[in-house]
């Protein structure tokens, strides 16, 4: 009463976790680094400096990132409309 497996379910079954963590190093890494970076200096280019500094960097991530999504966004609009 044994199912029968084959190789290439087996490799699946391997292959999906490994498969997960790529993806969501890679999420996190676009999410912390790229999108962070992008709100955080537009962020300081726009406010010449002031914000945001010290613990408010720490305090704001949330709104850094979500600044830099917008940006993203807002960026990817304008030059599909001119391209």
């Amino acid at each position: 009463m044994h199912k029968e497996v084959s190789v290439e379910e087996l490799a699946e079954g391997a292959i999906k976790p490994i498969l997960r963590l790529i993806r969501f190093i890679l999420i996190e890494a676009i999410c912390e680094f790229l999108i962070y970076w992008v709100g955080r200096l537009f962020l300081l280019v726009m406010t010449l400096g002031n914000y945001p500094r010290g613990k408010q960097v720490e305090e704001h991530e949330g709104r850094i990132i979500c600044t830099g999504f917008i940006v993203i966004i807002l960026s990817v609009i304008l030059i599909s409309m001119y391209v």
